[in-house]
C-alpha cells in the first residue's frame, strides 16, 4: 500500500484537551463559578475529556455533552442554531443530534474542524466566553 496517496488529519490529543478544559475552568475560577461542566470531544463528536465542577449540577453533564456533541458534527457554533430556531426555524429541531443551545463552539486547525470545546451550567453567552477562553490555550501554546 502507498501510504503517500493518503491524506494527512490533524488530531485533537488528550493534552490539548486537557489545556482547553484547564483554561476554561481558571477563567470559570476567575469569574467565582463552581457549578460547571467543561467538555470536549473530537470531530466526530466523541468524548475525549470532561471536566464537572464540585457543584455543577448532574444534568449538565448530558447537557455539556449534547452541546460540544452538536458543534463538533454540525461544523458550527451551537449560537447558530439557537438563533435559527429562534427565528422560527423549527426544523433544526428534528435534526438528529441537534441541540440548538448556546456554548458549543468548534475547535478549528489549519481550517478543519477537529472537534470541539461545550460549556454547561452557565447562561449561554457565559457559557461561549467561557470556551473561547479555553480555545485561547491553544493559540497561546498551552496544548504543545
Amino acid at each position: 500500500m502507498n501510504t503517500g496517496s493518503l491524506p494527512t488529519k490533524k488530531v485533537l490529543t488528550l493534552q490539548a484537551a486537557r489545556a482547553i478544559a484547564d483554561a476554561a475552568l481558571a477563567e470559570a475560577v476567575k469569574r467565582g463559578m463552581n457549578e460547571l461542566v467543561v467538555v470536549v470531544v473530537d470531530d466526530g463528536g466523541h468524548l475525549i475529556l470532561l471536566e464537572r465542577q464540585d457543584h455543577a449540577e448532574p444534568a449538565a453533564v448530558d447537557i455539556g455533552i449534547a452541546k460540544t456533541r452538536t458543534a463538533a458534527i454540525f461544523k458550527r457554533d451551537t449560537k447558530e442554531w439557537k438563533e435559527r430556531l429562534l427565528e422560527g426555524k423549527w426544523w433544526v429541531l428534528g435534526m438528529p443530534n441537534m441541540t440548538p443551545i448556546e456554548g458549543g463552539i468548534p475547535i478549528v486547525a489549519e481550517g478543519r474542524i477537529i472537534g470541539a470545546v461545550g460549556i454547561a451550567g452557565a447562561k449561554g453567552g457565559t457559557d461561549s466566553e467561557i470556551c473561547r477562553a479555553g480555545l485561547a490555550a491553544l493559540q497561546d501554546g498551552g496544548a504543545q
